[in-house]
């Protein structure tokens, strides 16, 4: 090889420094969007509202067995229950004001549930509880908003007009259910 053919070999045989650091700028870009888009994903919560809390409760704790959320200080800070484990739920929580609960009782009349436990001396406002199957707790959701029925089995709540549209609501799933062997 002839001394010019050297040199221009010797020149061309690796990126300068500036080629090297514009690569590594654009792969850190990329890398960043991606990465960011991703933990913004994860990172998204959904609220817990009345009319939300059986579908958000099922997506985020489908297959983990049995689960139980309960709230406190009027409904503003929630934890949820898995196994021996107590952790506060991290997403956001928008019960409303005035949270009361209630039930239908075996003459089909409801009832307000003024306790339903203390934790550190706290009142649990609410107490709602995902089994391994997918059923959920059967409860009427009464706030400064509205009524919410919450059906047992696999249902979304239901916003209604009022206690008697949620009786019937009531009634209308349990006795299907009561018929039926096959359910389990």
């Amino acid at each position: 090889m002839n001394s010019i053919t050297l040199n221009l070999y010797k020149k061309h045989k690796g990126f300068s420094l500036l080629e090297l650091i514009v690569v590594v700028l654009i792969v850190s870009l990329i890398g960043f969007l991606v990465f960011s888009s991703a933990v913004k994903q994860q990172q998204k919560t959904e609220v817990l509202d009345p009319s939300t809390l059986p579908s958000t409760f099922r997506k985020s704790f489908k297959g983990q067995g049995d689960v139980e959320l309960f709230c406190i200080k009027k409904c503003s800070e929630c934890y949820v229950v898995q196994g021996a484990n107590i952790s506060p739920y991290d997403g956001g929580i928008n019960f409303g004001k005035d949270v009361k609960i209630h039930l239908l009782d075996k003459d089909n009349h409801f009832i307000e549930l003024d306790e339903l436990g203390r934790i550190k001396d706290e009142k649990i406002c609410l107490r709602y509880h995902l089994y391994a199957n997918g059923s959920t707790t059967q409860m009427l959701i009464v706030n400064h908003q509205g009524i919410y029925y919450l059906p047992s089995y696999f249902g979304e709540a239901k916003k209604v007009a009022d206690m008697e549209e949620a009786k019937e609501l009531w009634i209308k799933e349990e006795y299907p259910l009561r018929d039926s062997g096959s359910f389990y």
